[in-house]
């Protein structure tokens, strides 16, 4: 009887010596897996002597209400239909970045208004018209993202140069043919714009929205590493920028889109990002 009055005894003093759970009970949360939710960008490309681009421009803006953060719009003026002519048309919004996307994407060779979602479907199925634009960017913003992409965009007003810094934290494996591209938009540009649902058509104060105006490293950017980062790889790059002598932009009104895309293979974007100037 001696030992299993021993047991008794120390199990006794077990119980009482354990600390009593009550409800409501509470578990302590684990950390999920590293996830980047991806953002769309959307191309408009557009002309102000393009009397059906107005209401693809709206559309696009719709969308970027519809989707707040998640989408960007970056409208390009570019081919046939942005061309100056004469008055009330002399104003140029083209450049050589927003040309060179757009004979190398085909886009206003396929006719205005047309744009891509992410430049997925490239080469055969990238140009889309404005009533395919919502059903792609839904789609778009199913996929999942490799990296989270932040920046930030300071500009010395006096000097007329923009510090950019952008970070880069992968999620999953990168490949080698990730680049960074880096855009200048500006916004609520006031100009002549060619409306045709309009009496007369010529609308002399047409608000124009996230025009294209250059490329902080061109049309394409630069690669971003050559054998494809590592999942957890986090990459910092600072550009500096400088607005042209002539240009006339508002600095107040402009922001810097940066993408990562899969350069010189599917040209797919897989990650954006917009940041507005921050002024001093």
């Amino acid at each position: 009887m001696a030992p299993l009055l021993a047991v008794v005894a120390w199990l006794l003093w077990f119980v009482a010596s354990c600390d009593i759970v009550q409800p409501p009970y509470r578990e302590t949360p684990t950390q999920g897996p590293d996830t980047a939710q991806v953002t769309v960008l959307l191309e408009d490309y557009t002309g102000f002597r393009c009397g059906n681009c107005p209401e693809a421009n709206e559309r696009a803006e719709e969308l970027r209400q519809l989707y707040g953060g998640r989408l960007i719009v970056m409208s390009v003026h570019a081919g046939f239909f942005a061309r100056p002519t004469a008055p009330p048309y002399t104003y140029d919004f083209r450049n050589p970045v927003a040309e060179e996307l757009d004979r190398f994407f085909g886009i206003s060779r396929a006719g205005n208004p047309n744009g891509m979602v992410n430049r997925l479907g490239y080469p055969n199925n990238h140009i889309l018209g404005k009533h395919a634009w919502a059903s792609a960017v839904a789609a778009a913003l199913q996929r999942s993202a490799p990296l989270h992409l932040t920046l930030q965009a300071v500009m010395d007003t006096t000097a007329r140069t923009v510090q950019i810094s952008v970070a880069i934290r992968y999620v999953e494996p990168g490949t080698p043919d990730h680049s960074l591209a880096l855009y200048v938009v500006e916004d609520s540009v006031v100009q002549y714009q060619l409306d045709y649902r309009r009496t007369p058509p010529d609308v002399p104060n047409y608000v124009h929205r996230f025009v294209l105006r250059d490329g902080v490293r061109g049309a394409w950017g630069e690669q971003l590493h050559p054998t494809g980062a590592p999942a957890g790889t986090e990459l910092q790059r600072q550009y500096t920028y400088r607005f042209p002598e002539q240009a006339d932009w508002n600095p107040r009104r402009c922001s810097i889109i940066a993408v990562v895309h899969r350069y010189g293979t599917t040209y797919e974007i897989v990650q954006a990002a917009i940041a507005p100037l921050r002024l001093q």
